[in-house]
């Protein structure tokens, strides 16, 4: 599946969980703005620290984020669930066209924790959240997610 990543972050450690995602999905990791734009991704999963709202160069890089560029698109955020800044973000997604898939992943990378050190435990659990994020596209097959999270089907 064609995929990428994106974040942007001053911490380290979201970075690392960045590319640890990329590593086990053998995908590209740019920070946001990218050096090349997407182009036809089924799935980017963009990561954020959210602290209030979204940086300018987030609102921009989502804002243009069209069907053409990106399908759907899922967030792992270093921040609060359910925060304001997390629905203008997924807000703006939804008005550049693509489908957000809502299940978000939060991360507690801490208030002053520059550290890029992640346990493998941690690891684990995000590359098993973008994992579970590729089975929704698949499943989904280009239409609209209805639902808040996703569920296998029952075989």
């Amino acid at each position: 599946m064609k995929m990428r990543v994106m974040y942007a972050t001053k911490k380290g450690k979201m970075v690392t969980y960045a590319e640890a995602i990329g590593a086990a999905n053998g995908c590209l990791v740019n920070d946001i703005p990218p050096a090349y734009p997407a182009d036809k991704e089924r799935l980017v999963l963009i990561g954020l620290t959210m602290n209030g709202d979204p940086e300018d160069r987030v609102r921009r890089f989502c804002a243009e984020l069209t069907p053409d560029k990106a399908t759907y698109t899922a967030l792992f955020i270093d921040g609060a669930p359910g925060s304001e800044g997390e629905e203008q973000v997924k807000e703006i997604l939804r008005t550049a066209g693509t489908y957000v898939l809502e299940e978000t992943y939060y991360v507690n990378t801490g208030r002053f924790n520059f550290s890029k050190k992640i346990s493998l435990e941690e690891r684990q659990h995000i590359v098993d959240w973008s994992r579970k994020m590729q089975n929704w596209v698949i499943a989904l097959n280009g239409k609209a997610p209805t639902t808040k999270t996703f569920e296998p089907e029952a075989k």
